[in-house]
């Protein structure tokens, strides 16, 4: 069967669904009519997202969001176009694209594997190179960061003299796509997820999340996540007897330095990074402080594109923002801004989306707090693995936020503990946005990596049940 007869077999399979929720599910148990029609498109939505694309079903679901009357017009054009993740996201974007164009991504990544302890250890190669995915997805976003580590590990490989289908190959790129998967929701720089579920937060449980706040739990989080992956390496250990034609001089001088643009461009960058951060910690110290933290963390990215657009070097300006724009991934950016603004009517009280939902879970009721978010974060793990990561987040912290209502749980840091689980998306092709291009190319297949995928996503649980408690004890929102 062609592609073309398959999405349009989805298309009808979602109309179907639709049309069956629309005339088969009663308004009652707290749901009202407009909640049923709400959810009569939300589902079929979701199937497309999953089956087909989330670009033009995008706009598909705001329109059909408008003729619900579950929010007017302007209210979703306001919180979905007009959310703050859209300008956020879009800004990191090009920062990042100035980043690569000079050169910076790359060199820092080839630094890591020149080191000289590098030279003839194979597993010091792999840590340092693995620990530079890390550091630098930490700032830059994980569809850009998968492109980029795709091709470098892709040179490595060929200096290496490994292909495809090799374990060592095998393990680079699983690697390499488990710190990505770690750095889509670890860090709220340049990351959409974080900044869906931190506007989330703050409509649904009035929480204000910093991007400071959420790195105390990020930060840990990615350093034990990276040891895991050093250790699933360390239990794998693949062929490396290839590793003997690696030759670091021979790498290092591939790389010249970074040139007065590439310099420039990381300064800048560093000055953002300090400027997004420093306020939300210095606050108290000083009103310069508390006027930044108030301003938001897009300012500094926005500021840093105008400098970088007017600063010219050999008669260019250093970041070209019509031909950035042109390398813009819009449909992640298109697809945060319709997957935020749903939060929306799955909390209204018009809807009563979420009184149902709470009288549909009412079964874990009996557990205690601990217990329940424990069980969210199974479910999510393995949802997320098989359908959307942002729509597994979105679900399953509504679901949090009215199973976990009347406990005594820490909702912010639930918040960032759930928008975790709901990253852990490694094991099939359809997982997460950049899977595609590990599967897709055959970097990676589910064959090869299914015995580790199984070995890293329960330490990654073990993880999470394990730093829940603490968090939630030290931090307060």
């Amino acid at each position: 069967m062609s592609s073309v007869k398959k999405e349009y077999i989805h298309y009808l399979i979602a109309l179907i669904i639709g049309i069956v929720i629309w005339f088969a599910l009663p308004a009652s148990n707290g749901l009202t009519d407009i909640g049923v029609h709400v959810i009569a498109i939300l589902i079929p939505v979701l199937y497309l997202w999953l089956t087909t694309n989330t670009h033009w079903t995008c706009f598909l679901a705001l329109a059909l969001l408008v003729m619900t009357q579950a929010m007017t017009a302007n209210e979703v054009w306001a919180g979905s176009m007009g959310h703050f993740v859209v300008i956020t996201v879009l800004a990191y974007m090009l920062l990042n694209i100035c980043l690569k164009q000079t050169g910076v991504i790359n060199k820092i990544a080839i630094w890591f594997v020149t080191r000289k302890f590098v030279q003839g250890r194979p597993y010091a190669f792999m840590a340092m190179f693995f620990a530079s995915n890390v550091i630098i997805g930490m700032f830059m976003d994980n569809l850009s960061l998968a492109v980029i580590y795709i091709g470098i590990t892709g040179v490595l490989c060929e200096e290496i003299g490994v292909k495809k289908g090799d374990p060592f190959y095998t393990c680079m790129f699983t690697g390499v796509m488990w710190g990505n998967v770690i750095l889509s929701i670890a860090s709220p720089i340049a990351h959409a997820l974080p900044n869906i579920i931190m506007g989330s937060a703050q409509a649904q449980l009035g929480i204000t999340i910093t991007y400071g706040q959420w790195l105390i739990v990020g930060i840990p989080f990615a350093i034990l996540c990276y040891a895991a992956i050093m250790l699933v390496v360390l239990i794998w250990r693949p062929d490396t007897t290839a590793f003997k034609n690696f030759d670091v001089e021979a790498v290092k001088k591939k790389y010249p330095p970074l040139d007065a643009r590439g310099k420039f461009s990381a300064f800048i960058f560093v000055l953002v990074v300090i400027f997004v951060l420093a306020p939300s910690i210095l606050k108290d110290v000083s009103p310069f402080f508390a006027y930044l933290n108030n301003i938001g963390v897009v300012i500094p990215a926005l500021l840093a594109i105008v400098v970088l657009a007017l600063v010219r070097m050999d008669g260019k300006p250093i970041l070209n923002v019509p031909v950035a724009m042109k390398e813009v991934a819009w449909p992640p950016i298109i697809f945060a801004g319709t997957v935020s603004v749903f939060a929306t009517p799955l909390s209204a009280e018009n809807t009563g989306i979420s009184v149902w939902l709470g009288n549909v879970f009412s079964f874990v009721e009996n557990l205690s707090p601990f217990a329940i978010v424990v069980v969210l974060m199974i479910f999510a793990i393995i949802m997320t693995n098989f359908l959307s990561n942002t729509v597994t987040m979105v679900l399953f912290f509504n679901i949090g936020v009215i199973v976990l209502a009347n406990g005594n749980t820490n909702m912010g840091v639930f918040t960032i503990i759930i928008s975790l689980a709901a990253s852990m998306a490694s094991l099939t092709p359809s997982a997460a946005v950049p899977s595609p291009l590990f599967f897709g190319p055959g970097h990676v297949t589910m064959k090869n990596t299914l015995k580790w995928n199984l070995i890293w996503l329960p330490i990654t649980f073990v993880i999470l049940v394990i730093i829940f408690p603490i968090f939630s004890r030290v931090m307060s929102f």
